[in-house]
């Protein structure tokens, strides 16, 4: 963990606030403020440049995702002031906002949400109010080794959303490749529902109940059975993916290194791969079922107000400054997740976004992009699907692993009922 704190840039009497709609007064304040553990020189420039906008200082925490979430659940739980706001991931807005940890905040963003990239908002939001503030968002798609393609004497996959590869053709090419190019011709670079959960969507399957606390019938479902099947076969009968490695920086560098010749991964990945000099890769869309609809996932940070803080119109203050354009752009340069703000794509589209991959994205975006599942018990579902996804990756029954996880799923969720 990693704290560092922000002095005050303006009188002790009081500071000017910026707001997208004028200048407001508010009494001095220094907001405590968790946030994701990325290096200090990714998160720094953006609390400096609030601090010299509004002179409000900073105390902000730099913790690892899940030191993140727990210390987020028990200094929330305390129902006190702190944290005054925080980093909050797309899908546990629902949770949060249930439980009155979230302030809403459509008055606060009236008429400027059409500036936003749709799907990031229904993240952001819990019965029909938004709640959670985006930051950026994320997408996936599918990289392959040009080097092994060429190698094998296989055609490469086309660039065209509108021409993607089926899952049914990627099994081809990963067979063709397995053990000839690279040691294995695929993988996913990790196994959680973000990125899994697209495979039974193009199947058909529904992965939660229209209550949001439904798992049985569900994840339990034939379709949904039959997508964890196909992509259980790709480790025990095809063996055509690396079993057993669950984290995403092993998977780049498998891929990266030249082990694995295609994979299923975000966009940060477009930036970490430079690392290796001899990779020259290229990025097509997200592959989808034949019989099914290309589904892509999506959602990342926002930032969340706890309505209990003593500082609430200096947290305001930092919700208005992040949804400018210019912090937007900001927080894009620091971290480069796919923009929230629709100005930003507009603004970059011949600069940043002339890669062929960015296209590939925004596309994603505005048609296949689908995020988790919204419901309070979001980390309950995803703990038990998780689980059952690793089972089945290491060869468990199908069928069982999901009417388990299902059944504890709906266990847990008795608790938001």
């Amino acid at each position: 963990m990693t704290i560092q704190r922000r002095q005050f840039l303006a009188g002790a009497s009081g500071a000017v606030l910026m707001g997208t709609t004028g200048l407001a007064r508010a009494q001095t304040a220094s907001l405590s403020v968790p946030w994701m553990g990325w290096p200090d020189e990714q998160v720094a420039p953006l609390m400096d440049a609030f601090e010299e906008a509004s002179g409000i200082g900073i105390e902000y925490e730099r913790l690892p995702i899940t030191e993140l979430f727990n210390t987020l659940e028990v200094r929330l739980s305390a129902r006190n002031g702190l944290p005054d706001a925080y980093l909050v991931d797309g899908p546990l807005t629902a949770s949060y906002a249930a439980r009155g940890h979230l302030m809403a905040l459509d008055g606060l963003m009236e008429g400027e949400l059409g500036r936003y990239v749709p799907s990031t908002l229904v993240q952001g939001s819990y019965d029909d109010t938004l709640y959670a503030l985006p930051l950026g968002t994320s997408s996936q798609v599918l990289f392959y080794n040009k080097a092994h393609f060429a190698e094998a004497g296989l055609a490469e996959p086309s660039a065209d959303p509108a021409d993607r590869m089926t899952w049914e053709a990627l099994l081809e090419l990963a067979t063709a490749l397995t053990g000839k190019a690279g040691e294995f011709g695929f993988a996913f670079e990790n196994t959680n529902p973000y990125q899994l959960l697209p495979l039974p969507q193009s199947w058909g399957a529904e992965v939660i109940g229209p209550d949001g606390l439904t798992a049985t019938g569900y994840v339990d479902s034939q379709g949904f059975i039959d997508a964890m099947t196909w992509y259980q076969e790709l480790f025990t009968r095809h063996k055509v993916a690396p079993a057993g490695t669950f984290e995403g920086g092993i998977m780049q560098e498998m891929f990266g290194s030249g082990q694995v010749s295609m994979m299923v991964g975000g966009t940060w990945n477009l930036e970490g791969l430079k690392r290796f000099a001899d990779l020259d890769f290229g990025v097509v869309p997200h592959p989808y079922f034949a019989s099914g609809k290309p589904v892509t996932a999506t959602g990342s940070w926002h930032l969340g107000i706890n309505p209990r803080s003593a500082n609430l119109e200096a947290a305001k203050a930092f919700a208005t400054w992040l949804s400018t354009p210019q912090a937007m752009d900001l927080f894009f340069s620091l971290r480069q997740y796919p923009p929230a703000l629709e100005q930003i794509w507009e603004e970059r589209a011949g600069t940043t976004f002339v890669d062929p991959a960015w296209e590939i994205v925004q596309y994603e975006l505005a048609n296949t992009a689908t995020p988790r599942p919204i419901t309070p018990g979001y980390r309950e579902y995803e703990e038990f699907l998780r689980g059952a996804m690793r089972d089945i990756q290491g060869g468990a029954d199908v069928a069982e692993s999901l009417a388990r996880a299902a059944a504890s799923i709906d266990r847990e969720m008795r608790k938001y009922r």
